[in-house]
């Protein structure tokens, strides 16, 4: 009796999902991410004393075509540091849009960076709408790449150079608040390669990958899925990593994008297909999930669990290791499991990197 309670409970919530998901059915563009590009100016500088000496740097960045402005005042007084970012728009004006005045001796060795950032951008969501947090983050985001080239490298990684990173890590953390669908918290993870020195600071759900990467394993998932009869073609997405061949890219912005285009793709199928889909991947385990979860855009699954081919909380590209079905699928999520198949930590010291729950092997 109770199993047939449950095939009820099954076939009931599956119709719910894909009635749902049908007479949601809408075109609409996904929007590509466009590289900002300017003019960098730089003012005043002093970057060959050690950090306990102190340096300083400012700069102006012009953006192209438009009337908005960038200007970064950063220096080092003993262990205090200050740094600076004021932005122009013909909307806004003249504003400090982000200030940093730290304490480096209550930084702890650079670990409770992600902490700083974290409080700094729920200050800076308060401040700033979504749209002006993405349009900071969009023209933050080209502005390391022109200050190595015109700096050299030992100047930038002086730290008043690399100040923008923490600027940059913050409006990222504000935008990735105000696009998750689950969770609004402003929310940035340890990026273990800033710990071990390797790498200026950004979030771990910041870290870059390369397109190419990033289209080789897009396509190759989505081919997979067309030889099971599913006709996921996500050419949007493909255009730009090919676009962006060379280059490194967040994978964040890989992550949006793709779920843009599974999203679309779940609307503009029928409803057969929706059955076939819903048939292999949805078990009776999954019936509490459906039914006290509805914020799938149509799927009884995330959408990139279906892509991967993951289907419990143990599998590879699911976000955390835990029993029954998998919640919640992230590129972020795939990379760092790969990254810890053996579960030793490349950083023997920071036991966190891969964590307790780290299945060998996955």
């Amino acid at each position: 009796m109770e199993t047939i309670k449950l095939k009820f409970l099954f076939a009931s919530a599956l119709l719910c999902c894909i009635v749902l998901g049908s007479c949601s059915m809408q075109d609409y563009d996904i929007q590509i991410p466009e590289r900002v590009f300017g003019k960098l100016n730089i003012l005043e500088k002093d970057l060959t004393m050690d950090i306990k000496d102190g340096s300083s740097l400012s700069f102006e960045y012009q953006v192209t075509n438009a009337n908005e402005l960038i200007k970064l005042k950063t220096h080092i007084e003993k262990t205090r540091y200050y740094s600076t970012l004021s932005y122009r728009s013909e909307e806004l004006g003249w504003i400090d849009a982000s200030v940093f005045d730290i304490d480096l001796q209550e930084v702890l060795g650079k670990a409770n960076m992600n902490i700083i950032i974290e409080k700094h951008a729920k200050t800076l969501k308060k401040k700033f709408d979504a749209k002006t947090a993405n349009r900071i983050a969009d023209i933050l985001e080209g502005l390391p790449e022109l200050l190595y080239y015109e700096l050299g490298q030992k100047e930038f990684y002086n730290e008043s150079t690399l100040s923008i990173f923490y600027h940059l890590a913050a409006f990222n953390t504000v935008r990735r608040s105000y696009e998750k669908r689950w969770s609004g918290d402003c929310q940035c993870g340890v990026n273990n390669s800033y710990l071990g020195r390797e790498s200026p600071f950004f979030c771990a759900e910041d870290i870059m990958v390369s397109a190419d990467w990033a289209y080789e394993f897009i396509n190759e998932k989505s081919a997979i899925k067309r030889s099971e009869g599913h006709q996921f073609d996500p050419k949007t997405i493909l255009k730009y990593l090919n676009n962006e061949s060379g280059k490194l890219i967040s994978v964040n912005k890989v992550d949006k994008l793709l779920r843009e285009e599974l999203d679309y793709f779940w609307r503009s199928i029928n409803v057969k297909e929706k059955q076939q889909i819903n048939s292999k991947v949805f078990t009776l385990s999954m019936v509490p999930m459906v039914m006290t979860r509805s914020e799938y855009n149509g799927w009884p699954i995330d959408p990139e669990c279906w892509l991967y081919g993951v289907h419990g909380g143990g599998d590879c590209g699911c976000c955390g290791n835990y029993e029954g079905a998998c919640w919640w699928c992230e590129l972020l999520c795939y990379i760092h499991d790969h990254q810890c198949e053996t579960c030793v930590s490349p950083y023997g010291w920071w036991p966190g990197y891969c964590g307790p729950d780290c299945v060998p092997g996955c």
